[in-house]
């Protein structure tokens, strides 16, 4: 009887161990079955989160005609040809100002539309920007502004692969753009 209960005591323990070993694979498995799951719902999140993306894209970049962004900037480009002072006002009843350049970037991106009004004057000597600002970094074409009197309204120039300006009379006649 003795040998009996050894023996028992034996298998009683051998089960034990195959049952810690099962419990061990079970947990296993259910890791990976939760890293499954994980995978499946980080999977699901990132086709919502294109999804969202382009619903995005496509809704959200709907700009007024004329309108284009660039940067951080919305820009009108005006399709018809007005002097200085006209341009300006367009550009304040659209909630605008004509543009003010002070980036390379944006002024080649802006050269890109020709000999276009921009929102800088000769203000009794002084180039101003509309916002009243000094003229601090320009793209002015070789040997401008010269000193002509009468020319106080400043164009980009379509004239060079570089960035350049040019200055007319404010009386004269050009397409604009205008900034927000």
């Amino acid at each position: 009887m003795k040998d009996e209960l050894v023996n028992a005591n034996n298998e009683i323990t051998k089960l034990n161990h195959q049952l810690t070993e099962e419990e061990k694979l079970l947990s296993k498995h259910l890791r990976e079955m939760g890293n499954l799951e994980l995978y499946t719902k980080t999977t699901q999140i990132f086709i919502i989160k294109k999804d969202i993306n382009k619903r995005l894209a496509t809704n959200m970049v709907v700009l007024p005609d004329g309108w284009t962004c660039y940067q951080s900037s919305l820009y009108y480009i005006s399709s018809e040809e007005k002097n200085w002072n006209d341009s300006y006002q367009d550009c304040l009843k659209r909630g605008a100002n004509l543009t003010i350049i002070n980036r390379n970037k944006e002024e080649d991106f802006l050269k890109t539309y020709g000999e276009v009004w921009i929102g800088l004057t000769n203000m009794e000597g002084t180039w101003k920007w509309v916002d009243g600002s000094t003229l601090t970094s320009s793209f002015w074409a070789s040997g401008e502004p010269n000193g002509h009197t009468k020319k106080d309204c400043a164009v980009t120039s379509k004239h060079s692969d570089k960035p350049e300006w040019n200055y007319y009379p404010c009386s004269s006649a050009f397409k604009w753009i205008c900034e927000k």
